[in-house]
């Protein structure tokens, strides 16, 4: 019985020091991330919720969501379609910031891109395109019938500045997921990009 609970005390001890040590080295990322970060970069991130996960595996690659940064002063803020990052904001566009996007509770994985086919003034314009969706609600549906989702967010605000941007639609034939849909591994695979930062690495 001793050596149970003296196991136990240095198991907790060693889970405390592990959380702790995950957290300051979250902490260190966001403040490395956020002085590299411009706006127009692509945040990508793998979801924690069984959604996410259908997405991911649908579409392929690493991630299930994508967002695009629209600020860096004062803060990092970045624009995206969402269903549940917010209780109080459920199913539509809205602003997070770096540290709400990348939350723990939010994201497995994440990683940011720069897409070097559009300069700074585009990319500028883009973000003045996709502010005006603030609010708007999330609409999960195909190519076909009017949608809104994250990945169609990004896509509709820069066909606008670039109409020649061109990336792949993926048909599904599964439940909810039937017709032709634009995942994140479509962003992700396009050759334009330079990649910023992966996490975990």
């Amino acid at each position: 019985m001793r050596s149970f609970r003296y196991f136990l005390i240095i198991w907790l001890l060693f889970v405390n020091v592990s959380v702790v040590n995950a957290q300051e080295s979250r902490n260190d990322s966001i403040s490395q991330i956020s002085s590299t970060l411009k706006i127009g970069d692509w945040i990508f991130r793998q979801g924690t919720a069984i959604d996410s996960l259908l997405v991911k595996q649908l579409g392929g690659g690493e991630f299930s969501h994508i967002g695009m940064v629209i600020s860096v002063a004062p803060e990092v803020k970045i624009i995206h379609a969402t269903t549940d990052d917010f209780e109080n904001r459920p199913s539509q566009v809205l602003i997070s910031t770096l540290d709400e996007f990348i939350s723990p509770d939010l994201a497995q994985t994440y990683a940011i891109a720069r897409p070097i086919f559009l300069t700074d003034e585009q990319k500028q314009q883009v973000a003045d395109i996709l502010q005006t969706k603030l609010s708007e609600k999330f609409v999960l549906a195909s190519r076909e019938k009017p949608h809104l989702y994250c990945t169609t967010l990004l896509y509709d605000a820069i066909i606008q500045v670039m109409p020649d941007f061109n990336v792949e639609w993926q048909h599904s034939d599964f439940a909810l997921f039937y017709g032709n849909y634009l995942y994140p591994n479509a962003f992700a695979k396009y050759k334009d990009l330079i990649w910023i930062y992966k996490y975990p690495n």
